[in-house]
């Protein structure tokens, strides 16, 4: 006679134990006799006991001796490779519920958001926490706001929000860009040529078609040395302005330049990562820029971190860095920032976990981080005049561009809402989330 497996026993008890506390939660749940990757759904009743339609699909997961790795705080799921893709492309949101038939317990993950992280999709692996993730009455709360019918959009709050955006407004330029002649090829021709004339350097220029261009004059300081002719000049507008996309990216190109060499006693320019980073002091001691905004206390944008054993020898650096975009919209430059990490063994070399530690950081932090990042190096790029030094003009930036929206949208719809890293080993994950205010 055909006999029920152990698995297809758990299978269906776990399917139960979920119908149950769905039911007693005043839901409901519906199963599929289509059984790939997802066993039923939980449509939601509102306060009147209306069935509203919205549901959340669910694949259930059941065992009587334990889960994969499991301990007191968590345990971990592999899920099949078909199955992800399936839930990926599913177009609903999907919740993963693994029932522990022995202890009588249950905890629940969104897979759907859970797999959109390519290295996640790539292991096939959902974590669980049992104090974060657990599947009881006060779960259907949660739940329920992820609940969106097919087709519909993300459901609207009542209220109005405005939103602080990555974009640097660009207030002004400086009024003229300088030409000439030069002998120079390349920016390779032009290092050696500032170095056998005992020149200071300067970066901020642009060679294209046997001419070179800066916002600076040209007549005098290092760059003269690169020309063989006369300078001219020409409004900045000329080519701020253009309609012709080849002008436009020369433009760019030379805003690039210019910028770099405004902040060249500060950032180091990474060719490989396309990313400029904060540069490490001669002493290798911490980096702190104050903040230029209310309530901002600064950031330290170069930390050496110490072996437990030798408290006075550094075993990584973290260096604040950022890829920055110069872009047009509606005749409006403005600057994008996209604040990232980089990592170095002695504030110079690149570690060789450099990709390791920044993939680390950004698993971990969360929108206020970022927000905060990006005002830090708003910050930092602005400038201001002191007493001993004023800021570079070429290039003058403003505020973030802020938006009023007339209506918010509720992020925990979206957001997948992991529970806050604890240290790692030897505190590697404490010390990389560490933001000194």
């Amino acid at each position: 006679m055909p006999k029920r497996s152990n698995q297809q026993r758990a299978g269906y008890r776990g399917e139960a134990f979920v119908e149950k506390a769905v039911s007693d939660a005043g839901h409901v749940w519906n199963d599929t006799k289509r059984d790939f990757a997802v066993d039923g759904q939980i449509e939601f009743v509102d306060t009147d006991r209306e069935v509203t339609g919205v549901a959340v699909v669910a694949q259930v997961k059941a065992t009587e001796v334990g889960f994969q790795g499991e301990t007191v705080t968590g345990f971990r799921f592999t899920c099949k490779p078909d199955h992800v893709a399936y839930w990926l492309r599913l177009g609903r949101p999907v919740v993963l519920i693994c029932v522990n038939l022995r202890l009588q317990q249950a905890w629940w993950k969104r897979v759907d958001t859970w797999f959109t992280d390519p290295e996640r999709k790539a292991r096939g692996v959902v974590e669980f926490n049992k104090t974060a993730d657990r599947f009881d009455p006060d779960a259907f709360g949660r739940l329920s706001t992820l609940g969106v019918p097919v087709g519909e959009p993300l459901p609207r709050l009542e209220a109005s929000e405005q939103l602080v955006s990555n974009l640097l407004v660009v207030e002004d330029f400086a009024p003229l860009l300088y030409e000439a002649s030069t002998p120079c090829r390349d920016r390779g021709d032009a290092w050696e040529r500032m170095r056998s004339n005992d020149s200071k350097f300067e970066s901020g220029f642009l060679l294209a078609t046997g001419r070179i261009f800066s916002m600076s004059p040209l007549d005098e300081g290092p760059l003269a040395v690169l020309c063989n002719g006369p300078v001219t000049s020409f409004p900045t507008d000329t080519w701020s302005t253009t309609g012709d996309p080849d002008l436009q990216r020369r433009f760019v190109s030379l805003l690039n330049f210019t910028l770099r060499a405004a902040h060249h006693r500060d950032l180091v320019w990474h060719a490989k990562k396309k990313v400029v980073y904060m540069q490490a002091p001669p002493d290798r001691s911490r980096r702190r820029i104050k903040g230029r905004y209310r309530g901002s206390r600064g950031r330290t944008f170069f930390t050496p971190y110490f072996g437990k054993d030798d408290a006075t020898k550094i075993t990584f650096c973290r260096h604040y860095a950022a890829s920055l975009y110069f872009r047009r919209w509606a005749d409006q430059w403005f600057l994008e920032i996209n604040p990232t990490y980089h990592f170095t063994i002695d504030g110079q070399r690149d570690s060789l976990y450099d990709a390791e530690y920044v993939k680390k950081i950004k698993r971990i932090e969360r929108n206020n981080a970022v927000y905060q990042l990006v005002r830090a190096w708003a910050d930092f790029l602005r400038g201001e005049d002191t007493l001993f030094s004023s800021r570079d003009d070429r290039i003058r930036f403003g505020q973030l561009l802020e938006l009023d929206c007339d209506a918010a949208i509720d992020e925990t719809v979206w957001i997948p809402q992991e529970p806050a890293p604890k240290p790692g080993v030897n505190g590697l994950a404490e010390g990389l989330w560490e933001l000194p205010r």
